[in-house]
């Protein structure tokens, strides 16, 4: 585990890339285009298997369950991407600064069905507009 060297309380939209390679564990972080932080041997060799769920704004106690309510995400979501390989720095502050679009090849949210639980809306929100 890692704990990101990212802050995002100022109630503005951010742009969050997190970067991770299972051959060697070398991770990045980056908010709005600018590398914030990285390291290594982050599970190395421990590839991400398929078949799985990914819970996104919820930290589970134990796997797949023991949700606390006050562990909650608050806020907005937009735009998640996955690839299956590690992005260029370039790639990444092209992305943060609108010159370009990319579509995960691995899942994009354009493309998956999202479930919502809890009361959470879905809006429209096109951020490069």
């Amino acid at each position: 585990a890692v704990t990101l060297p990212i802050t995002l309380t100022d109630g503005k939209w951010h742009h969050v890339c997190v970067t991770w390679s299972t051959r060697d564990g070398v991770w990045e972080a980056y908010q709005d285009g600018v590398k914030k932080g990285s390291g290594q041997n982050l599970s190395a060799w421990h590839p991400i298997t398929p078949g799985g769920i990914f819970i996104l704004g919820q930290e589970q106690d134990t796997m797949g369950g023991r949700y606390d309510i006050t562990q909650s995400f608050l806020g907005e979501l937009s735009d998640l991407q996955f690839w299956s390989r590690v992005l260029t720095a370039n790639e990444i502050h092209t992305q943060a600064t609108c010159g370009g679009h990319l579509v995960g090849d691995v899942m994009s949210w354009s493309e998956e069905q999202v479930e919502l639980h809890g009361g959470l809306t879905e809006l429209p929100f096109e951020p490069c507009h």
